[in-house]
């Protein structure tokens, strides 16, 4: 994940996925970065469509791409990536018009934190859509009232 980020392929996601209202936010903590969060809304038919058939789900889909803490910023419980993603879930909605939204996330199955921090934040895996490798699917569902 920090190779993505020092690599540049963080900034050229973000410059690509603006057409689909893509959005990189950054958190500050002391004058320091300590979080990077990337989004976009999803435009994989091959995911989108078994997606809202399984769900019933027919509102805005958007991806959450990456999360990012700075090795001095981890370890605290989650403190800080939890409190990124109730800001990115804040800017999801806004950008989807307050709308209810299903945020859906591939996980590789090694990286048992990021596993733990999407659980830890009512993410439930979907083992029956199509993915690549050792990637698995966790989606979530949030409203205006969920966020804050």
């Amino acid at each position: 994940m920090q190779t993505w980020f020092r690599s540049g392929d963080a900034l050229a996601d973000a410059n690509h996925d603006a057409a689909y209202g893509g959005r990189l936010l950054l958190g500050f903590a002391a004058g320091d970065l300590a979080v990077c969060v990337s989004h976009a809304r999803l435009r994989n038919p091959g995911v989108e469509t078994p997606l809202r058939c399984q769900l019933g789900f027919d509102g805005p889909i958007r991806a959450l791409k990456a999360v990012g803490v700075a090795c001095p910023y981890r370890g605290a419980g989650g403190q800080v990536a939890d409190q990124a993603l109730d800001d990115v879930f804040a800017d999801m909605l806004a950008e989807e018009g307050d709308q209810p939204t299903l945020v859906i996330g591939r996980i590789d199955s090694r990286n048992k934190p990021s596993e733990r921090f999407v659980a830890r934040n009512q993410f439930e895996l979907i083992d029956d859509l199509p993915s690549e490798g050792q990637l698995r699917n966790w989606f979530t569902i949030i409203e205006t009232d969920d966020v804050g």
